[in-house]
């Protein structure tokens, strides 16, 4: 039973750490882009169709 519950927590760890490194790459595309993450409040930028880190801010090239 220890053993079953080890594994399930070893299962647990791995995709959490998996989904956590794609994440990290499609926040690096802002700045390999040449851009930064603003807040939405932002104008006079262009705004470039890739992910940031806050649902509030967006990849803006000044």
């Amino acid at each position: 039973m220890r053993l079953l519950f080890f594994l399930f927590i070893l299962l647990v760890c791995l995709i959490q750490t998996s989904s956590g490194h794609k994440r990290n790459a499609q926040y690096l595309q802002c700045k390999k882009m040449g851009a930064i993450c603003k807040s939405h409040k932002t104008h006079g930028c262009s705004i470039l169709p890739v992910v940031c880190k806050s649902r509030y801010k967006h990849c803006c090239r000044v």
